[in-house]
């Protein structure tokens, strides 16, 4: 009987092994990236914080991206945006030349940024001869300077605040689609920087099908809050806090992430955003200084720093060097698991050391592909609050020899498509990176309207409004009209037909911009006028 005990035993053992391994025979494991951006107009800021191309430590990232170049508005070809540095100061080619000290490292560029605007990438897209002028220089551009790769960095395709228009959903993936196929023969890179937001993702991103033609997806987890909000608050929180509410229930970190994954996106192509910077207000007054403390909106945010030189932002290292010397007090938000610091009625939130360890934890421990950073220049590059480059480092040390699982290609071309589906009203919310992708060197507004923009609120009314039949969409340059009686609804005109939407719980619809803002910064007696 024992013996037949044990021989039943080892049949079964054998059996699960076998299992086990057929379960998993097409799994396969990647390597964590490290992705840093490099932010070239840094090196015209005063020394010792003027960050050059010589200045990257090429061993703690595993891709370096050149951030920017842009477009023609004429031909929609490449256009450089800065031919003093990246042309005379040869910058494409010093920055390819960081593989040869680094050979593993692998080098991309990224076309955009904020302070590019929506407009031209809209009417690039919006034409197949345009989109095939772009997609040949763009490959033309690889092969010339021999970059690795490509960053798509629209900010955001169908945004209409940002110049974007209601077909650029469907135009964007007919770009990312028409790249594929050429970056094919190439074997080049196709990555993508992408916004957290519901809306913004219904306004201008195939998720499910931009997940299976981009190699990498770069998740823009911060600038979830700022001075727009009305409030100080830390604009990286990891989880939800209670008093979250309205437009910021789910935009976190976490949150944002399982948006995409919900949408069909695979873990392993999610490389999480962490920001090298803080997010900066003035206080309303200096004696309430905590979470979600009133600001004094209307200055555009903190001072600006003596290196950065922007309201409203604050490199890591012009924050470190105040919290060390004991001039800032130093705080914790123990939900969002990020710090933040104010020093009379200066209020500021960031990252540090401690919330980078926190980060890169979650990371490996829900499996999503690595870490992002932006930008290396704002990380405490001169070591004068501890490690040169503490933050990268943080992140290198926890995602080197970290392995990625990848489920076999069969699983995500055979993974339905989720249905689609209009976003609920408690998770709308504009989120920029404005001051900290700007490619000038020059200072920048970093003012921008807390609201939800048009277009992007909520789930249609099931029934017409009974005055729809009134409404003109008959001009095509006409997107959003007011509604004539009710300030909490608008009309957004698709494909010359009216659409009646409600405008999130605590906003009205302001005709100024466009969009459902906050209930005190429009006047109701003039929210049915244009």
């Amino acid at each position: 009987m024992a013996r037949m005990i044990n021989l039943t035993i080892s049949i079964l053992f054998t059996l699960s092994a076998l299992a086990y391994s057929e379960v998993n025979c097409n799994k396969t494991q990647a390597d964590g990236k490290v992705v840093c951006y490099f932010a070239a107009w840094a090196n015209y800021r005063k020394p010792p914080y003027n960050y050059d191309i010589d200045s990257i430590s090429g061993d703690l990232c595993t891709h370096v991206i050149y951030s920017f170049i842009g477009i023609n508005e004429k031909t929609s070809e490449l256009e450089s945006i800065d031919p003093e540095y990246d042309y005379v100061r040869k910058g494409y080619e010093k920055f390819v030349s960081l593989r040869e000290k680094w050979p593993q490292l692998k080098v991309l560029i990224a076309v955009g940024g904020w302070a590019e605007g929506g407009a031209k990438y809209s009417n690039m897209v919006s034409d197949e001869g345009r989109r095939q002028k772009f997609v040949t220089s763009v490959v033309s551009f690889l092969q010339k300077y021999k970059f690795d790769g490509f960053d798509l960095d629209w900010e955001y395709p169908g945004a209409t605040d940002r110049q974007g228009k209601y077909a650029d959903k469907e135009n964007f993936l007919k770009l990312v689609k028409e790249l594929r196929t050429e970056f094919d023969k190439h074997n080049y890179i196709l990555s993508a920087a992408v916004p957290v937001a519901k809306f913004r993702l219904q306004e201008g991103y195939e998720v499910y099908d931009l997940a299976r033609l981009l190699d990498q997806i770069h998740v823009m987890t911060y600038d979830l809050r700022g001075n727009w909000a009305g409030f100080a608050d830390v604009h990286s929180p990891l989880y939800p806090r209670s008093f979250d509410e309205y437009a910021y229930e789910k935009l976190n970190v976490r949150d944002g992430l399982q948006l995409w994954v919900s949408m069909g996106t695979p873990k392993h192509k999610l490389i999480v955003g962490v920001p090298f910077y803080g997010r900066s207000y003035t206080l309303g007054s200096k004696d309430n200084n905590g979470l979600k403390a009133p600001i004094k909106k209307w200055i555009g945010g903190g001072q600006a720093g003596p290196y950065t030189g922007e309201s409203g932002i604050l490199a890591y290292y012009e924050i470190c060097t105040q919290v060390k010397s004991n001039n800032w007090t130093r705080k914790w938000d123990d939900v969002g698991k990020v710090p933040y610091a104010y020093y009379q009625d200066q209020w500021v939130g960031y990252e540090d050391e401690e919330s980078m360890q926190i980060k890169m934890k979650f990371i490996k421990d829900e499996g999503y592909g690595g870490a992002m950073t932006w930008s290396l220049d704002l990380d405490d590059v001169n070591g004068v609050c501890g490690k040169k480059d503490g933050l990268l480092q943080v992140i290198n040390e926890n995602i080197k020899g970290y392995k990625v699982n990848v489920p076999d290609p069969s699983e995500m071309t055979t993974t339905a498509k989720p249905s689609p589906t209009w976003w609920t009203q408690g998770s709308t919310v504009a989120s920029t990176r404005q001051s900290t992708t700007s490619s000038s060197s020059s200072s920048s507004s970093t003012t921008k309207a807390p609201s939800v923009q048009g277009g992007s609120t909520s789930k249609p009314t099931s029934e017409e409004d009974s005055v729809s039949k009134d409404i003109d969409c008959s001009n095509a340059s006409v997107q959003f009209v007011p509604h004539p009686t009710d300030c909490s609804k608008y009309y957004w005109c698709v494909h010359g037909k009216p659409m009646v939407l409600n405008c999130p719980p605590g906003t009205l619809w302001n005709p100024n911009g466009n969009r459902c803002d906050w209930d005190y910064n429009v006047k109701s007696a003039n929210c049915n006028n244009i």
